[in-house]
């Protein structure tokens, strides 16, 4: 099967060829930040209707989304950490295989708060993430 996607360690920078690495997120980042997100809506919303309320100060003070890694696993630094979610490079060949895995992690609480959005965004042209592979989509859907 030809591979569209090809995963890019982000250790070493080369590519995971021989499945023996993998995409993965810290469960843990993901659940502080939506901690963060959780205590500011209680902070800021009023007790009386319900309306939230923020101002750029509260946005600019939340924390970043919890970053989605490749890497081989001969590069992970935490290759037994429980609390990271991973995804076997093996799984990741066709852009319908991260659809089918977009569709699967859409049902945990904490896809959320990482940046998995930006990631599939990634998989139009390629990024520090994946090497693209097979047709391109049109030009006027690049710039979106």
């Amino acid at each position: 099967m030809n591979r569209e996607l090809t995963l890019i360690c982000g250790t070493c920078a080369q590519e995971i060829v021989r499945d023996d690495g993998y995409l993965w997120v810290s469960r843990h980042k993901a659940g502080t930040v939506r901690e963060a997100y959780q205590d500011l809506e209680q902070r800021r919303t009023d007790p009386l209707d319900g309306s939230l309320s923020l101002g750029l100060a509260d946005l600019w003070a939340l924390p970043a989304p919890a970053v989605w890694r490749a890497d081989h696993r001969e590069c992970d630094a935490e290759p037994e950490n429980g609390a990271h979610y991973r995804i076997p490079a093996g799984r990741l060949r066709l852009r319908a295989d991260l659809l089918d895995w977009t569709a699967y992690l859409t049902e945990k609480s904490w896809l959320f708060y990482t940046d998995w959005r930006d990631l599939l965004r990634e998989t139009r042209l390629g990024s520090t993430r994946f090497a693209v592979s097979g047709p391109r989509p049109p030009a006027y859907l690049a710039a979106f």
